[in-house]
C-alpha cells in the first residue's frame, strides 16, 4: 500500500533534505560552501514542516570558483548530469522512490554579484550557512517573475512565512529588506509581491520600497506579469531588469550548450536564438 499524498511528499523533501547534509559535509571536507535556496533553505530553517510545502530537487549555491570541484564531490556520490538540463545532478534512489536531484547555481538573476551574498549576506543556521532573511524574502519574491514570468501563490506564502517568521523583529528585517532592495536595483521586480501582502508590510517600509521615477515603468511590466503571466513577458523581464542578461541567455557559455545540447559548435550556436523562438511560439 503506498502512502497518502502527505505523507509521499514529506518523506521525498526528508530525503532530499538529507541528500543536501550529504552534499554539505563532501563538500565542507573540501572547503566548499554549499547553500541551499528557496524550499530547502525554508524547510531547514523550520518555516515549513515536511510535506507541507512541496519540493522536487534541492537548488544550492556556491562559488564560481568551486563549481568544477562540487561537481566533482557530486559524481563521487553517484549523481550524473540530468539529460538535457545545463544545471542539475541527479542521483537514482532504490526501488521505485523517485530520484535525488541537486539543481547547482552559481549566480542568481536579481543580485548582479552574487559573490557579495558570500561576503556578507550569508547567516549561520542549523545545517550551515544560509542566506538571511531580508535575501531570502528578495529571491522568494523576483524569482518566479524573472525566471517564469509569473507570481505564484506559493511564492506569496514563502514571502509571507519568512517576513512573519524572521528573527530579530519586523522593524529590523523590513529595514534591512528596503536597504537590499534599493542596492539591488530590485523596487520594480519585488513590487507586485509586496502590494500582495497587505498589512503583513509595514506603511513605512512600503514606502521605502515603492518604485520611484523610470522605475514605475519596469514595475508596469512586472505587475502584468503577476496579475496574468505570459511566456512572452518570461524573456522579456530578465532583460527588463538586467539588459546583459540578454546577450548571456542567446549566446550562453561553452558549458551550459553541452549539458543542453550535448555540442557546443558554431552550428549549435547559430540554432540557438530559432531554438529560443519555437519555444516561444510553442508555449505562446
Amino acid at each position: 500500500m503506498g502512502l497518502s499524498p502527505g505523507r509521499d511528499a514529506a518523506a521525498r523533501e526528508i530525503m532530499l533534505l538529507g541528500a543536501l547534509a550529504e552534499l554539505r559535509a563532501a563538500a565542507a571536507g573540501q572547503g566548499i560552501a554549499v547553500v541551499p535556496l528557496k524550499g530547502a533553505a525554508l524547510l531547514e530553517l523550520g518555516l515549513y514542516r515536511p510535506g507541507e510545502r512541496g519540493m522536487s530537487d534541492v537548488d544550492v549555491l556556491a562559488r564560481p570558483r568551486d563549481l568544477a570541484a562540487l561537481e566533482k564531490t557530486l559524481s563521487g556520490l553517484g549523481y550524473r548530469p540530468m539529460p538535457e538540463s545545463a544545471d542539475a545532478w541527479v542521483r537514482p534512489s532504490p526501488g521505485a522512490a523517485p530520484p535525488a536531484i541537486m539543481d547547482l547555481h552559481t549566480g542568481l538573476w536579481h543580485i548582479k554579484d552574487t559573490a557579495a551574498l558570500f561576503e556578507w549576506g550569508l547567516e549561520p543556521g542549523p545545517g550551515g550557512l544560509y542566506p538571511g532573511f531580508p535575501d531570502l524574502f528578495l529571491h522568494a519574491a523576483a524569482h518566479p517573475l524573472l525566471h517564469h514570468g509569473e507570481l505564484t501563490g506559493r511564492a506569496l506564502e514563502d514571502c509571507a512565512r519568512i517576513a512573519r517568521l524572521a528573527p530579530g523583529g519586523a522593524e529590523r528585517f523590513w529595514a534591512l529588506t528596503s536597504r537590499k532592495a534599493r542596492l539591488y536595483g530590485l523596487r520594480p521586480v519585488v513590487w507586485p509581491a509586496l502590494k500582495r501582502l497587505g498589512a503583513l508590510v509595514p506603511g513605512g517600509a512600503l514606502e521605502e520600497l515603492r518604485p520611484r521615477g523610470s522605475e514605475k515603468i519596469k514595475a508596469a511590466f512586472f505587475e502584468k506579469a503577476a496579475a496574468r503571466g505570459s511566456v512572452l513577458l518570461e524573456y522579456l523581464l530578465p532583460a527588463l531588469y538586467r539588459p546583459e542578461l540578454v546577450l548571456k541567455y542567446a549566446v550562453p557559455p561553452k558549458r551550459f550548450m553541452l549539458r543542453r545540447y550535448g555540442a557546443a559548435s558554431a552550428a549549435v550556436y547559430a540554432l540557438r536564438p530559432f531554438r529560443l523562438l519555437r519555444s516561444l511560439f510553442r508555449r505562446g
